[in-house]
């Protein structure tokens, strides 16, 4: 589904961001990007669909390398990648549904997106989704009058347009209260056990990672220091992941 290799990026030229990262997401999986803030997490999961570019190595999405795209076949290839956002992404004075009908731009034209026109089956998809994420009472609501957590679900339902392979979530629960969190987390969670969806997410919270994934990635100082099934996140394996100058440690990165 996704691998990537040896992805290295610097912002400066001097100063790695990302170094020789290496790791693989499977298919039906939830996996967890976890580390100290400023470790690299975000700029890995912005590399993945090229909203920005790396410097070195390899992203193979399908068996295709996403470096090597040009911008026509890019577009393409983010149609079948979902990407939910920490600060929602969401255009506030529209309704959820009219949101959620923003996740087929990518395979429309550009005078279909500009005029909107969608078509009836797709109002119909996009409302279904909605349902799917326990908000059809709120479809014809303007965005800016919900929740956060509410705000969340419809970017999930938006993303979920697209028919992706695979949703990166860049801390899609930094600012929610713990029941909107526990909501969202799973609805990801059903999305890969239910529809066979990959889930790449970042997050702070080494709790919730436990919890909802199947395998944790230990980011620290741009270079991965653990990967593993969830079984193996060790207390020990957290306080190496989170320690600062942390190295990668044989015992901590396998291959499966």
């Amino acid at each position: 589904m996704l691998t990537v290799n040896h992805l290295a990026k610097s912002y400066d030229g001097e100063k790695k961001s990302l170094t020789d990262v290496s790791f693989s997401v499977h298919p039906g999986e939830v996996t967890v990007i976890i580390g100290p803030s400023g470790a690299g997490k975000t700029t890995i999961l912005r590399s993945i669909n090229q909203l920005i570019r790396d410097d070195d190595g390899e992203i193979l999405f399908d068996d295709t390398d996403m470096r090597q795209l040009n911008r026509s076949q890019l577009r393409r290839a983010r149609c079948r990648i979902g990407m939910i956002f920490q600060n929602y992404n969401l255009i506030e004075p529209l309704t959820a549904i009219e949101n959620v009908l923003h996740g087929c731009l990518g395979t429309k034209s550009n005078l279909a997106g500009i005029f909107s026109l969608y078509s009836n089956r797709e109002k119909e998809t996009a409302l279904k989704l909605l349902e799917k994420v326990g908000l059809k009472d709120f479809a014809y609501q303007q965005c800016r009058n919900l929740s956060g957590g509410q705000k969340q679900r419809v970017g999930i339902a938006r993303a979920l347009m697209q028919h992706p392979k695979i949703i990166l979530c860049d801390e899609p629960i930094a600012s929610l209260d713990p029941k909107s969190t526990i909501t969202v987390m799973d609805i990801l969670r059903d999305l890969a056990i239910n529809d066979g969806i990959s889930v790449l997410i970042n997050l702070h919270q080494v709790d919730i990672a436990r919890e909802y994934a199947d395998h944790v990635i230990g980011i620290n100082n741009g270079q991965v220091v653990f990967d593993d099934r969830t079984q193996a996140l060790s207390d020990a394996a957290i306080t190496g992941i989170y320690q600062k100058g942390a190295v990668p440690e044989r015992s901590l990165v396998h291959e499966f």
